[in-house]
């Protein structure tokens, strides 16, 4: 049994590390076991008041409640998160050539509910920790746009990677909620826990046009300083805005590689987000939904022509522009269908998406998405889930204009292509098992049509799995 002293030993170091911790949108949680008392009976944890400040239960683990500790620090609102995530792929066809690899995350992290911890109400903190580690099978195989492994890059290879820590005050039962601090924008717009039921980073976090589309619109494993609120006129619906900083240097290992080094060196402007949602609870089976509509706005001058490689090499008729701003816009929606149990994701869903781009300023110019996902449909396995997605990728026109001319005049392809790019598609079938408590394993297989929107790539067929433990 673990003692008090070792109890109050831990409690106090996972204060003093500042609540490392998921997104607060993240993925699904459990009830803890109930712990087995001197009597041999089992004894529930305390019913706890509920709190304005967010407030997740531990998720469901391999190692149980920890003996009671897990919903002693509960009671205490200390949320304590350990899991591994492996990701398999390799090309059985197709590609440049045949190539299988691993990619890895270890992740550490804790919610702290500092109104139940010390009565601020309102008040969370939350931040991340990961390691990373592996190769990327896309960009062995010659696609360098959307990876088949959304748990690859920019990890640092390091031991400990900042990915954010922030503070959340949640008032007026819900109705505002503002954060601030170290974070990244795909942690509260354009994205949903849906996402990453697939493995394939065309949309696992949110949508994979969106990062790229404009480095302003941080995302996970980086962040940046920024702040947003949100504001709820009525419980289906919400209004989203914040401001976050713009660093070029952001995802490389000059200035990103720990996380740590919260370096301004290579700001450039601010990235000024702007979402409108509704939530509705649909019928008398309460069907949850999601359809966002927003933009973004970056305010950064440094975007470069495309025609400007032309220039530099000389060509007659191109010289070097560069623009001031950049706009993105996003259309989502989820939809349960059908209801196979009482979760909010325990039945037949529908996603689809689109997302636009400023064609003069990224290669990502257009992506759309549609997919189904199924989870409860077998009786004896209700945690299982399927799921199938479609995503289509244009590349920017004036692009695959410009690397036409560099191919005829034998110049080197911008964008490090080998072909001129115009479009790449992506299928993908998964299978999610839950294999027991706290352990999970997920067939999948990707085909991809023109890798890299290259049309001299030969389409590949991608089979791999992820296996994730919590601890």
């Amino acid at each position: 049994m673990i003692g008090a002293t070792t109890r109050t030993v831990f409690a106090a170091a996972v204060i003093a590390a500042f609540a490392l911790t998921a997104p607060d949108a993240g993925g699904q949680t459990v009830s803890n076991r109930a712990r087995i008392g001197p009597s041999g009976q089992p004894v529930q944890p305390p019913l706890l008041t509920q709190t304005q400040a967010v407030d997740p239960a531990p998720a469901e683990g391999v190692l149980g409640d920890w003996d009671g500790l897990r919903p002693e620090l509960h009671s205490l609102g200390i949320n304590v998160q350990l899991d591994a995530l492996t990701e398999f792929a390799g090309n059985v066809t197709g590609g440049t050539r045949r190539v299988a690899t691993f990619a890895n995350q270890v992740g550490f992290g804790t919610d702290i509910n500092w109104e139940r911890l010390a009565g601020l109400t309102g008040l969370s903190t939350h931040t991340i920790i990961v390691n990373r580690s592996g190769r990327s099978a896309s960009k062995l195989f010659g696609d360098n746009l959307l990876p088949v492994q959304e748990i690859y890059g920019a990890g640092g290879n390091v031991v400990a990677h900042l990915v954010s820590v922030y503070a959340q005050e949640t008032l007026y039962d819900g109705r505002l909620d503002i954060a601030a601090g170290r974070m990244n924008v795909e942690n509260d717009f354009a994205s949903s826990p849906l996402y990453c039921n697939f493995m394939n980073n065309d949309l696992c976090g949110d949508p994979k046009a969106l990062p790229a589309g404009d480095i302003g619109h941080s995302a996970y494993p980086d962040a940046v300083w920024g702040g947003r609120v949100r504001v709820r006129p009525t419980p289906e619906t919400s209004i989203t805005s914040g401001i976050y900083e713009v660093n070029q240097g952001l995802y490389g290992n000059a200035y990103f590689r720990t996380g740590f080094r919260f370096d301004t060196s290579q700001d450039s402007g601010v990235y000024i987000p702007v979402e409108v949602a509704w939530e509705p609870k649909l019928g008398p089976d309460a069907l949850p939904g999601h359809y966002k509509l927003g933009f973004g706005y970056d305010s950064s001058s440094t975007y470069k022509d495309f025609n400007n490689p032309l220039a530099s090499a000389g060509v007659p008729g191109y010289r070097s522009q560069t623009h001031t701003g950049n706009f993105q816009g996003w259309a989502l929606a989820d939809q349960m269908l059908v209801r196979n149990g009482p979760g909010d994701t325990s039945g037949i869903i529908a996603l689809a998406g689109f997302i636009a781009n400023d064609p003069n300023n990224t290669a990502y110019a257009q992506q759309y998405f549609a997919g189904l996902l199924d989870r409860g449909f077998w009786q004896a396995r209700p945690q299982d889930g399927v799921g199938l997605s479609f995503t289509y990728l244009a590349v920017s026109q004036r692009l695959g204009t410009v690397q036409g001319i560099q191919q005829m005049l034998g110049l080197p392809l911008s964008n490090n292509a080998t072909g001129v790019q115009s479009h790449e598609m992506i299928l993908e079938l998964t299978y999610d098992m839950h294999i027991f408590q706290g352990v999970r394993f997920q067939p999948d297989f990707q085909y991809i049509f023109r890798p890299n929107a290259q049309s001299n790539i030969r389409n590949a067929a991608v089979l791999g799995f992820r296996a994730r433990v919590e601890f």
